[in-house]
C-alpha cells in the first residue's frame, strides 16, 4: 500500500527533528555504530510503547472510576511516562552495560535512544498537523509553529534518556530512572495547559524545560569530562 504524500512528508520531517535533537548531546559521536543501533531500540520502543502503556493502565485501573474521566487521564500520563522512559532506555542501559562506555559515549547512546523514540511520537503528530493543510482556519504561520513545535517534543526525551544512560555509568541510576520519569510526567500534566493568547503554555514548558535540560547536561559533561 503507498503511503500518502503527507505521510512521507512527516516522516522526513520527524526524521530531521529527531537527528536534530540528537546530535545536541551526541554530536561528537555520530560515527559509533552504536549510536545508530541505540537510535533504531529507541525508536522500536516507541512503536512498543502504545500497546505496553494501554495493557499497563489495563492492569492498574481496573475500577471505571478511574479508567475513565480526569483519573483515567492521569494514570495515563503516570504510566506512560513511567514505561515509555523505560523502554526507551533499555537501548543504551544494554550497550553500556555489554560493552562499557564512558560517560559521554552513554550520554549519546542516550540521546540518540531518546530521539528514536520522539521520532515515532513526532511523526504522529506532525502527520495530524499536515493533515489539516488547506483548512480555512489554518494560517501558514500556524501550521509552520503546529510542525516545529514538534521538536520541542522530541528534545525532552531525548534529555530525559541521555541522563538515564550517563547515570549507568557515572552511578545513580537508581535515581537517575524515576527522576527521568517523573520529569516526564510533569511534562505530560504541562501539555494539558491552556492556549493563552494563542501561545501553547503546554509546550512552552516542554521547550523551556528540554533545553534547560540540554544545556545542564552539556555542561555537566564538559565540567566533569569523560
Amino acid at each position: 500500500m503507498t503511503l500518502p504524500t503527507p505521510q512521507y512528508t512527516a516522516v522526513a520531517i520527524a526524521a530531521v527533528f529527531a537527528l536534530l535533537g540528537m546530535l545536541t548531546l551526541a554530536g561528537g559521536a555520530w560515527r559509533r555504530p552504536g549510536l545508530w543501533l541505540c537510535a533504531l531500540a529507541g525508536a522500536a520502543a516507541g512503536f512498543f510503547a502504545r500497546e505496553a502503556v494501554k495493557l499497563v493502565v489495563d492492569l492498574v485501573s481496573p475500577v471505571d472510576a478511574l479508567a475513565t474521566g480526569a483519573g483515567g487521564a492521569a494514570v495515563n500520563v503516570v504510566v506512560a511516562s513511567a514505561v515509555g522512559e523505560l523502554l526507551k532506555a533499555l537501548g543504551p542501559l544494554a550497550l553500556v552495560t555489554l560493552a562499557p562506555a564512558d560517560s559521554r559515549t552513554a550520554l549519546a547512546y542516550g540521546a540518540a535512544a531518546g530521539a528514536g523514540f520522539g521520532f515515532v511520537v513526532a511523526r504522529q503528530g506532525v502527520a495530524l498537523a499536515l493533515g489539516l493543510l488547506g483548512s480555512p482556519f489554518i494560517t501558514p504561520v500556524s501550521m509552520v509553529a503546529a510542525i516545529a513545535g514538534w521538536f520541542f517534543r522530541i528534545l525532552p526525551h531525548v534529555a530525559t534518556t541521555a541522563y538515564v544512560a550517563r547515570a549507568a555509568v557515572r552511578g545513580g541510576l537508581g535515581v537517575a530512572l524515576p527522576a527521568a520519569m517523573v520529569f516526564q510526567g510533569a511534562l505530560g500534566f504541562a501539555d494539558r495547559l491552556p492556549v493563552v493568547a494563542g501561545v501553547p503554555l503546554g509546550l512552552s514548558v516542554a521547550a523551556a524545560a528540554a533545553v534547560a535540560a540540554v544545556l545542564a547536561l552539556r555542561a555537566r559533561e564538559g565540567g566533569e569530562g569523560a
